[in-house]
């Protein structure tokens, strides 16, 4: 019997508890849950045959769970540096399994609507940014690179680009949580939540597209 679904169901369970713990102040219980959440993920493609560069893009990642459940900016940078990390990995596995420009008149349009909203959330973003434009810029940059290559894989491998956009579509909505929202505004009650269940999401759909495709 294999255990794939044992850690589908693990990391499910840690990611819908974290969901309850989502507005708690940074500790070390809801770190971990955070991180272990997409570790499980990262067994999860282990354990079913996964490609070795979905394992490390899902590890680097957790990695910037692990930081980003913690405040500061020196954690802030630090989580970037690992998700850039982590999504240029998937950049590389994308290109490897056929990610380009999209295959039919579909796929570019969503690829050209993709880019316009990133170019429009980095205007939106830039001011309020202060040091830390450059990083943020590039760090869109990438994941906005990344979501193109996979809007551009193969039809089999259409779970894969919807998870994409689903994380980009978080990580929209986390830079306007940092960057734009005062600490105590009430939109925090349902931002929030949304950016993790994107973002979980995301990368549920993207291990399982790539464990799972349409054949």
């Amino acid at each position: 019997m294999t255990l794939t679904p044992i850690y589908w169901g693990l990391a499910a369970a840690l990611a819908a508890f974290y969901l309850t713990r989502v507005g708690d102040p940074p500790g070390r219980t809801r770190t971990l849950i955070k991180t272990l959440s997409v570790v499980a993920l990262a067994l999860v493609a282990a354990i079913g045959g996964g490609f070795i560069l979905l394992v490390l893009a899902l590890l680097l990642c957790a990695v910037g769970d692990f930081f980003l459940a913690r405040h500061g900016e020196t954690s802030l940078k630090a989580g970037m540096a690992a998700f850039a990390a982590g999504h240029l990995v998937y950049i590389v596995l994308f290109i490897n399994q056929g990610g380009g420009v999209g295959y039919d008149a579909l796929r570019i349009g969503i690829q050209v609507a993709v880019a316009l909203a990133a170019f429009a959330t980095a205007r939106w973003l830039w001011p309020d940014l202060g040091a830390l434009r450059r990083p943020v810029a590039g760090y869109m940059v990438i994941v906005a690179g990344m979501t193109l290559l996979a809007i551009g894989l193969p039809p089999s491998l259409w779970l894969v680009s919807v998870g994409a956009m689903l994380f980009m579509t978080s990580d929209a909505l986390l830079a306007g949580e940092l960057f734009k929202l005062p600490q105590d505004s009430p939109a925090r009650s349902w931002t929030s939540p949304t950016v993790w269940t994107l973002y979980w999401g995301g990368q549920a759909l993207i291990t399982a597209g790539f464990l799972y495709p349409v054949k």
